[in-house]
């Protein structure tokens, strides 16, 4: 995990500490995970981190949707139409969307994704989220997606260039 390892560096200074200093130094090394993270070297020589649980928890949901979000991509790439719901993993639900929208909710989750892994909250992604799920709600019951189909064409008459 090179570029894991390079953050935990360039974090700041950072004082590495030993097994025992769990015992004879517990406060400060406390003190160190709580404001951020603490690397703690063990007798072996295997490095350690310790941080906020909420930190390490946003980082592994970070990840794990940056994983969706690729595998969404791919599903929209693939040549086969219409693509199979099961192409877009946990994002199933996205696949009753027309391909512009799906393209844009991409986007947005992108974009979203990037703000929160700066250190901010999830919970943007979190109503991004729900708001295009009910959106895909909306598109998979036939008599709303023909009533949206049936205005698309003059919502974009509207539009002036």
């Amino acid at each position: 995990m090179i570029v894991g390892m390079r953050r935990v560096a360039e974090s700041g200074p950072q004082v590495t500490y030993q097994a025992t200093d769990l015992a004879r130094h517990h406060r400060e090394v406390l003190d160190a995970a709580r404001s951020g993270q603490a690397l703690l070297r063990d007798k072996d020589g295997t490095a350690l981190v310790l941080a906020p649980a909420a930190d390490v928890e946003r980082t592994y949901e970070i990840a794990e949707l940056a994983l969706e979000l690729i595998r969404a991509r791919r599903a929209i790439d693939h040549d086969a139409v219409p693509r199979s719901a099961a192409l877009y993993g946990d994002f199933a639900w996205m696949s009753v969307l027309p391909d512009d929208a799906q393209r844009r909710f991409l986007d947005e989750l992108t974009e979203g994704l990037l703000v929160a892994a700066s250190g901010t909250s999830l919970r943007p992604v979190e109503l991004l989220l729900g708001d295009w799920r009910a959106t895909a709600e909306a598109w998979a019951d036939p008599d709303t997606r023909e009533a949206l189909l049936a205005s698309e064409p003059a919502l974009l008459a509207d539009i002036e260039l």
